[in-house]
C-alpha cells in the first residue's frame, strides 16, 4: 500500500510538472514584458499635445534613445515615449528636440514603428510611418507598410493613424493602432489585449525604407485588457484549474496515507498489546 501511494503521488506530481511546463512553452513564445499600458482617454491624433485637455495624462511616460547600432548603445538620441490604450486603439506618442529639423538634411525625416507578431521575437512584419514631405510647412503623410524579407510594400488597406507636427526645435509624432481589428487584412499586425509585442521605434532623414533608418530602438510593451473584460485566456485559466485539482489529490493522498499509517500504528499497538 505505502509503494502504491508514494507512486500514485509522483505520477501526478509529474504530471503537473508537464502540464506547467506545456503552458510555460507557450508563453515564451513571447518576449519579456517591459511595461504594462493603462487605459485613459483617447487623444486625437494631430501632433499636438493639447495641455488644456491633458489628452495625454493617462500614458506611460517613459524616456528611450534612439541608437545607429543596437548592439553597440552609443551617441544616442533622446526621445520622451508615451504611451497609452483607449477603446478601441493603442495610441504612441515620440517626443524629442533636434537643433536641425529645419535644414535641408532633416526636411524629409521620418519616425516609424515596426511591430512584430506577439509570437514572432524580433520578425518585424508591420510598419506604421509619419514621412514628412517639407517640414517648414509641416507637409507629411502617414503610411502603412507590410514588410517581408526587409522589403516594404505599401498596405492595400490603411491601418491606424498617424500625424506630425514641428514647432521650434520640438516635433511631435503620434499614432494610433487598433486593437483586436477583426476587420484587418493579413498585411497588418493583429493587436491583442492579454498579449505582449515587440516594437522598433525607427528614425530617418530620407524616404527610403529600410535604408533610410538611421536610428533605432525596441521595446515590448504589454496591451491589457479594457476594464470590466476577462483577464485571463482560456489557457491560463485551464492552468490554475488543473494546478488547484491536481494538487488538491495530492493533498488528498497525503492525507489518507497518513491516516493508514495512523491505523497500521495502532493495529501494531495491539498486536503486541
Amino acid at each position: 500500500m505505502k509503494k502504491n501511494t508514494i507512486g500514485i503521488i509522483i505520477f501526478i506530481f509529474i504530471a503537473q510538472l508537464l502540464i506547467s511546463s506545456a503552458f510555460l512553452i507557450v508563453k515564451s513564445h513571447g518576449t519579456p514584458i517591459e511595461f504594462d499600458v493603462g487605459f485613459g482617454t483617447a487623444p486625437v491624433i494631430d501632433g499636438f499635445v493639447d495641455g488644456a485637455t491633458d489628452e495625454w495624462a493617462s500614458a506611460e511616460k517613459l524616456e528611450i534613445e534612439l541608437f545607429p547600432d543596437l548592439s553597440n548603445q552609443s551617441d544616442g538620441l533622446s526621445i520622451e515615449l508615451w504611451v497609452l490604450q483607449a477603446e478601441p486603439n493603442l495610441y504612441i506618442l515620440a517626443r524629442f528636440d533636434l537643433n536641425d529639423h529645419s535644414s535641408s538634411e532633416y526636411d524629409k525625416e521620418f519616425l516609424g514603428i515596426l511591430i512584430a507578431d506577439w509570437d514572432a521575437g524580433l520578425d518585424f512584419t508591420d510598419a506604421k510611418i509619419v514621412q514628412f514631405s517639407n517640414m517648414s510647412t509641416n507637409n507629411y503623410s502617414y503610411l502603412d507598410y507590410y514588410i517581408n524579407n526587409t522589403v516594404y510594400y505599401e498596405d492595400m488597406n490603411l491601418n491606424g493613424d498617424g500625424a506630425a507636427k514641428l514647432e521650434g526645435n520640438q516635433i511631435v509624432y503620434e499614432f494610433s493602432m487598433p486593437v483586436e481589428n477583426i476587420e484587418g487584412g493579413i498585411e497588418d499586425v493583429e493587436l491583442d489585449h492579454g498579449d505582449t509585442f515587440n516594437f522598433e521605434i525607427i528614425f530617418g532623414k530620407t524616404a527610403i525604407y529600410p535604408s533610410g533608418i538611421v536610428i533605432s530602438n525596441i521595446i515590448s510593451i504589454h496591451l491589457q485588457y479594457p476594464p470590466g473584460a476577462p483577464e485571463r485566456r482560456i489557457g491560463e485559466l485551464l492552468m490554475s484549474i488543473s494546478t488547484i485539482v491536481i494538487f488538491s489529490t495530492i493533498g488528498a493522498f497525503f492525507a489518507f496515507y497518513i491516516y493508514r499509517i495512523t491505523q497500521l500504528k495502532k493495529e501494531i499497538e495491539r498486536i503486541r498489546s
